[in-house]
């Protein structure tokens, strides 16, 4: 049996041992990385699904807090509307001392 599966395959030839060589131990930049852009990546379902699931109910819970009120409570500042335009409160009133001042004197 094992003389008659030699006959068989006698006369197939494996050509491509320089392509699979290349491949599993590269030499140059470009086999290399063609060698990493071959790997498999395995991406865990359950961990993936979790952080998708935290990040959108973090957006959706900031989305839900309601419009702005024009106050900034972590610098306690406050917004304001003059002639069409927004401006932080205290900028705007320095901006206006420093005309009223440069006016007078």
């Amino acid at each position: 049996m094992n003389k008659r599966l030699r006959e068989e395959l006698d006369e197939l030839r494996f050509g491509g041992q320089e392509d699979v060589l290349r491949r599993t131990h590269p030499r140059s930049w470009r086999d290399r990385l063609l060698a990493l852009w071959n790997k498999e990546l395995e991406v865990p379902v359950v961990p993936l699904g979790l952080s998708f699931a935290v990040l959108l109910a973090v957006v959706a819970a900031s989305q839900l807090r309601g419009p702005d009120d024009g106050d900034d409570a972590s610098t306690g500042r406050q917004l304001v509307e003059v002639g069409g335009n927004t401006y932080w409160k205290d900028d705007y009133e320095r901006a206006v001392a420093s005309i009223e001042s440069d006016g007078q004197g």
